[in-house]
């Protein structure tokens, strides 16, 4: 297959969209369901209107546009992301693989190519989970994994419902139903960053990855009592920090004694009353726990529990479990057509597991699904210091644009 992609305009898609939610402290802000979010969202309606693909939108907000097969009713052959980011994160993390997947298709249709089976481009709503209490809502409602209406009952720290969000994106006319119906998707690719330094190391330009980690998240509570730091000896202090900090530390040592593909994460903690004389007497934790098998993810969740039971005395503790994600493997099939597609292009591939939690991996929950990863410079990412080779993003989108055509019939 003779196919190319307009690298100038890859380049001009994803400056387009760095213009929304630009956060003047450095970095990108863009929320799900806000202002930036549906102008993001607004120009990619436009460029897919360019296309000629038909455009609907679902219950949830996902955007979907599908370009037509032969056989108009055959399993769809999906690719996509997302646009939402995290606080002050980078231009490329879910926008590579939105633009990237315009792009291929732009390059399928330049190259006049028609297919077997139907591409459809998706672009998903709430994957990062900066806004409401968790991420990947919209892969999460297309392959059935989470209820609608538990979606739309979601709110935000501010109290405004999901709901009452989605107005924001202006969508007119009925949605489709978010749940695709069983045996209706043939095979799902996400392009994306690697946020990792193993590629980069390696020198290789494409990864083709085997399996996504699994993901739990707890909100924890240590209460103790606030008092005055001078006037109160040590022995009789209750110190909520304290308590958290030997736990956190615990949680380390626990991540490093179960082993490679195990790693734990404390990125949030809110020290109250927070005067600089006042001894904690509450101290608020999100911990992030993350591996490739479900065993281990089992192992490190208990090991949150076993630290939390053993607490200082004094210090009363209050667990409320956040989200699961289970581990996800990627089919064998589709891997095998990204490694295809990279020798087609003559770049090599390497083999790879994501510890980061991908809307792909809830797509394989409803069929064959797998993974593009571009290498990131430095291994930076959801920074504003994020960042690719022009060069690498031209060449995932090629591959990408090769194992669409391969997967969809050309």
């Amino acid at each position: 297959m003779d196919l190319h992609i307009d690298g100038e305009q890859l380049q001009r898609d994803l400056e387009a969209l760095a213009q929304f939610g630009r956060s003047p402290s450095g970095g990108w802000t863009r929320t799900a369901l806000s202002v930036a979010d549906a102008d993001a969202r607004g120009y990619v309606a436009h460029r897919l209107r360019t296309l000629g693909l038909d455009i609907r939108h679902d219950e949830v907000g996902n955007l979907r546009a599908r370009r037509p097969g032969r056989t108009p009713d055959a399993p769809v052959v999906m690719t996509g992301s997302h646009l939402d980011t995290v606080p002050s994160g980078g231009y490329l993390d879910g926008p590579l693989g939105v633009v990237g997947a315009l792009c291929a298709v732009e390059a399928i249709a330049r190259a006049k190519l028609t297919t077997q089976r139907p591409i459809e481009i998706v672009v998903f709503v709430g994957e990062e989970g900066s806004r409401f209490p968790r991420g990947t809502i919209g892969s999460a409602a297309v392959a059935g994994d989470l209820p609608v209406d538990e979606i739309l009952a979601l709110r935000d720290a501010d109290g405004i419902g999901f709901s009452e969000a989605l107005a924001t994106y202006r969508d007119t006319g009925p949605p489709l139903p978010a749940r695709m119906a069983p045996g209706t998707l043939h095979a799902f690719i996400e392009l994306h960053i690697e946020q990792g330094g193993v590629l980069e190391a390696a020198g290789v330009p494409i990864g083709a990855v085997t399996a996504i980690a699994g993901l739990v998240q707890h909100a924890v509570s240590f209460l103790g009592d606030a008092n005055h730091a001078g006037a109160t000896p040590m022995a009789l202090r209750r110190d909520a920090l304290c308590a958290a900090a030997e736990w956190l530390l615990g949680l380390e040592r626990a991540a490093h004694e179960i082993g490679p593909g195990a790693v734990a994460t404390v990125g949030k903690l809110v020290v109250s009353p927070g005067g600089k004389n006042i001894i904690p007497g509450r101290v608020d934790a999100i911990c992030d726990l993350r591996a490739s098998d479900g065993a281990l993810l089992d192992a490190l969740d208990a090991q949150v529990r076993a630290l939390l039971s053993s607490t200082r005395p004094g210090i009363q503790v209050e667990l409320r479990p956040l989200q699961r994600v289970e581990p996800g493997p990627m089919d064998e099939r589709i891997v095998a057509a990204i490694e295809h597609a990279a020798e087609q292009t003559g770049r090599r591939s390497h083999r790879m597991v994501s510890g980061a939690i991908h809307d792909a991996l809830h797509m394989a929950h409803l069929g064959p699904s797998s993974m593009i990863f571009v290498p990131s410079l430095a291994g930076k990412s959801h920074c504003p210091e994020e960042a690719s080779r022009s060069d690498d993003l031209i060449t995932g989108t090629l591959v990408l644009a090769h194992t669409l055509a391969d997967l969809a019939g050309a």
